[in-house]
């Protein structure tokens, strides 16, 4: 008879997402919810696993990983977007000079336009191709290569 073996999955703490849970999948069955800056333990069998994670029409990649009997593995689930700071920054500092010139009477000074080809429609199309093309690789699973528990 086999014994069960754990799979421990964990979740930084991330301002993208943090008041919503992720649902984890093991071998294509939901198993459970991981909230911001958790962990959860999830009983397997020994032997090869896929693991992903959904959030809405949103997920990660399958993360395919080998438990050996005995032996605890160490995941984690953490957002895909990188650079999304600097991006809004970018977009929100683009939108207020678009509206301080949009605001003032007569003429609109030519240039508005290349603030807004340069500061906004970068972060607009950044945001697009996670709403389309990179939905799946939204989230990310990963080896817990931090964890002060794993070997």
């Amino acid at each position: 008879m086999e014994s069960k073996t754990k799979i421990i999955l964990s979740r930084p703490s991330q301002w993208m997402n943090r008041a919503r849970s992720y649902s984890v999948f093991i071998d294509g069955s939901e198993v459970g919810k991981i909230r911001n800056g958790s962990s959860e333990e999830f009983l397997v069998n020994p032997g090869q696993h896929e693991v992903y994670c959904k959030l809405a029409w949103y997920s990660s990649p399958v993360f395919a990983l080998t438990v050996e009997p005995g032996r605890v593995e160490y995941i984690r689930v953490k957002s895909g977007m990188k650079y999304y700071w600097p991006l809004f920054f970018v977009l929100v500092v683009g939108l207020i000079i678009n509206l301080f010139f949009s605001r003032e009477p007569g003429q609109r000074p030519s240039w508005i336009w290349v603030i807004q080809l340069v500061f906004i429609l970068p972060s607009i199309l950044y945001m697009f191709y996670y709403l389309t093309l990179g939905r799946r690789n939204y989230l990310r699973v990963e080896e817990d290569r931090d964890n002060v528990f794993a070997s």
